[in-house]
């Protein structure tokens, strides 16, 4: 009975398993799917960061180079008006208005010589300045120019410089690197974000916006060091060559983002340092609405495997219910509801197996005394009351952990677990007879029911079932040849059997 209640758990187990296991796996696909989904996701966020300062990149060097042509177009004018009239008096007046829109910081209409007239109406010599030597060269072809930054001061001022026709000088705007600073001031990345104006070899012209590089500085100095997707020779040469791109670098300990574009002009650069944080936030947006769908369907997924598995405990539940009720049924004498022949014998011999030597027990048989007479004078459903009602009151006699059951006919047996002494023996025998000196059947008159009972003691009368039977059979018989009615162990003497009785 171990073994076949052993075989039915593992039945059971593997059952569980065979739902949980594919289940569970199932479960982890689906969880690697969704981290590699994440992973994906998590790229595409960083590549809209990326694109999202990139794009206000482009649109801070569009603005730059519109602005720039605004005052060349303005410098043009200028000179058109020095060409056509002769005079400068007009073309003052046109470099006045620029600068009192605060396009440019000063304006001048330049003969071959290098004398000067300024806006205000001034003369001055300005053929030793250094700028004007760059605007001269730069106009010799008879185009119009910008000027490298020169350093003045603490300023990097440009020049917008058109030649006047007929090689009669020139018209020259300048303005600080500065008016840069006026650009990203309405940046939705105002904060988080620092905005560089820059020269080829790395020296800030202007700087605007979140902590970082300070005018005068140098991009490639040895406060940034560039620890992803690009390294310092590759950024100075993608600079110099006027390139554009990203750059990942930590500033002062904190991860930078480095955005650059070249303004095509001059080998200067507009660039972004955005903060790790602020690309972060940006994944993070990016990224929220499908991290709301991969939770939904980790919750959805966790919740189909508890229904799963609460529906396989219910069914598991229900079939071992219906096996246990199968069982006892296959199991139970239906007429006694004690157990029935085949069940006795196997739950008797499992437990002499399982218990050893080592615990002595009793082994009973019950033979209903005249019991054929019974059926004949009383008839078989009466002989049925009586068995019935045998089943009925012979298990009260004894622990719920003993054994009870109807071996067929009028035949039932009884093993009786730890019985340590001769006390004990003796006492559960008078409780045996005891019971049927005072049993009786009929529900109007009564009829008295007595058994022939023979008792063999284990492990001394027999080892096994059928050995503790043939000794209990044979007392039995004993019994009956005495006259019946009465409780005889194997092997006792007959006088023995007188005396106690």
């Amino acid at each position: 009975m171990d073994k076949i209640r052993q075989n039915e758990k593992r039945a059971e187990l593997i059952n569980l398993l065979r739902w949980i296991v594919p289940m569970a796996v199932l479960f982890i696909y689906i969880l690697a799917l969704l981290a590699n989904a994440s992973s994906e996701a998590k790229k595409d966020g960083r590549k809209y960061a990326e694109n999202k300062l990139s794009d206000y990149d482009r649109y801070i060097a569009e603005k730059l180079r519109y602005d720039l042509a605004e005052l060349k177009t303005a410098a043009e004018a200028a000179a058109y008006s020095v060409e056509l009239s002769g005079s400068t008096d007009q073309a003052v007046l046109t470099l006045q208005r620029v600068i009192d829109n605060g396009d440019a910081s000063e304006g001048y209409v330049i003969d071959a010589g290098g004398k000067a007239t300024d806006v205000s109406g001034a003369a001055t010599d300005v053929s030793g300045a250094a700028w004007y030597a760059d605007a001269a060269e730069g106009t010799a072809e008879g185009k119009p120019t910008v000027t490298g930054a020169v350093p003045e001061g603490e300023d990097h001022i440009i020049t917008v410089a058109v030649p006047i026709g007929g090689e009669k000088g020139i018209t020259a705007l300048r303005v600080s690197s500065d008016f840069f600073r006026m650009i990203p001031s309405l940046s939705e990345f105002d904060g988080k974000t620092q905005y560089l104006f820059i020269e080829s070899d790395g020296t800030v012209m202007s700087a605007v916006g979140g902590k970082g590089l300070k005018k005068g500085e140098n991009l490639f100095d040895g406060t940034i060091m560039y620890d992803r997707g690009i390294a310092m020779p590759e950024l100075k040469s993608s600079i110099a060559g006027e390139h554009g791109g990203v750059a990942y670098c930590t500033l002062g300990g904190e991860e930078r983002v480095l955005v650059y574009r070249p303004l095509k002009m001059n080998g200067w650069q507009v660039c972004e340092l955005a903060t790790g944080s602020f690309v972060d936030t940006e994944i993070e947006k990016y990224f929220a609405p499908s991290k709301k769908v991969y939770i939904r369907i980790i919750i959805s997924l966790i919740i189909f495997l508890i229904l799963m598995l609460v529906m396989n405990l219910i069914i598991t539940a229900l079939y071992r219910s219906n096996q246990k009720s199968l069982k006892s049924k296959a199991e139970t004498d239906l007429l006694t509801g004690v157990l029935n022949k085949i069940s006795t014998e196997q739950t008797i011999q499992d437990y002499l197996e399982n218990v050893g030597e080592e615990e002595p027990g009793m082994f009973l048989l019950l033979d209903i005394d005249n019991f054929k007479k019974i059926n004949d004078t009383r008839g078989h459903a009466f002989g049925d009351e009586v068995l019935a009602a045998i089943g009925k009151e012979l298990p009260t006699l004894y622990r719920t952990t003993d054994i009870v059951g109807r071996l067929g006919g009028d035949e039932f047996a009884v093993f009786l677990k730890d019985i340590p002494n001769e006390n004990a023996r003796l006492h559960m025998g008078d409780v045996t007879y005891g019971f049927f000196r005072n049993f009786s059947v009929g529900e109007y008159t009564k009829y008295a029911v007595t058994a022939s009972i023979g008792a063999a003691m284990f492990p001394k009368d027999g080892k096994n079932f059928e050995e503790l039977y043939k000794s209990a059979d044979k007392a039995v018989y004993t019994a009956k040849e005495l006259g019946r009615n009465k409780f005889v162990f194997f092997g006792e003497d007959p006088d023995e059997i007188s005396n106690r009785v």
